[in-house]
C-alpha cells in the first residue's frame, strides 16, 4: 500500500511540476520569447512585423512548436530552441489532455470534482 502511495505522489508531483513549468514556460513566451521563434518560423518578410500581443504569441507559440515536434516545418534551429520546442510541444500537449480530462469529468460528473 505504501508504495502504490508512493508512486501516486510521485506521478501526482511530476504532473504537477509539468504543468507549473509549462506555464510558466507559456507566459514568458507568450509575453518576450516568442520574438526568438519568429526570425525561424515567420511566414511575413520582416518577423518584426508579427503581432506583439500576447494572445497572438500563445497561438504562434502552439503553431511553432506543433509544426516543428511533428516534422511538418523544421527549420535550421539551435540545440536550445529545438529543446524549448519540443518541451513546449510536450507541455501544451499536457496541459491540453488534463484540461479535457477535467472537462470531461466534470460533464459526465466523475472523479473529485464531481
Amino acid at each position: 500500500m505504501d508504495a502504490t502511495l508512493s508512486v501516486r505522489a510521485v506521478l501526482a508531483n511530476t504532473l504537477l511540476l509539468i504543468l507549473v513549468t509549462g506555464t510558466l514556460n507559456h507566459v514568458y513566451a507568450a509575453f518576450f520569447g516568442i520574438r526568438r521563434l519568429d526570425r525561424y518560423f515567420s511566414s511575413k518578410p520582416d518577423p518584426s512585423w508579427e503581432s506583439r500581443s500576447p494572445f497572438d504569441g500563445f497561438y504562434r507559440l502552439h503553431k511553432y512548436s506543433f509544426l516543428y515536434s511533428l516534422g511538418i516545418r523544421r527549420p535550421a534551429v539551435g540545440a536550445g530552441l529545438s529543446l524549448w520546442l519540443y518541451f513546449s510541444f510536450f507541455s501544451l500537449s499536457i496541459i491540453w489532455i488534463t484540461l479535457g480530462l477535467a472537462a470531461l469529468g466534470r460533464y459526465l460528473q466523475i472523479g473529485p470534482f464531481a
